[in-house]
């Protein structure tokens, strides 16, 4: 299986650094298509998928839930609309209490 060589560049807080990465061909392909079916280049791809996997294993229970979801692929920021201030605080309360209802539901499922 031959492997095709990946350059991007991982961007932190300061400076940029370049990383050469060695894939097999059809994995090139599948992150290649992935990227362009999300309107990214290969870096911006690749870059964000090791930054959140980088992060996956930091900070508390929800934002490693976050990072690992991140690196997985699952999380996508989604737009909002503009809402109301008045309909945004309702919205929040209308959800408040629901994490540990969520919570007994995936443990349950996991059983």
């Amino acid at each position: 299986m031959a492997a095709d060589i990946i350059v991007f560049r991982v961007i932190s807080s300061t400076d940029m650094r370049q990383l050469l990465l060695r894939v097999p061909d059809d994995l090139h392909q599948r992150v290649a298509a992935r990227a362009a079916r999300e309107g990214r280049s290969v870096n911006q791809f690749a870059s964000d998928i090791l930054d959140a996997a980088a992060d996956a294993d930091r900070g508390g229970r929800r934002a490693r839930l976050r990072a690992q979801a991140a690196a997985g692929g699952v999380l996508r920021p989604v737009l909002a609309a503009e809402m109301a201030r008045k309909d945004r605080q309702q919205a929040i309360e209308s959800m408040r209490g629901i994490g540990p209802i969520v919570d007994d539901e995936l443990a349950a499922d996991r059983r």
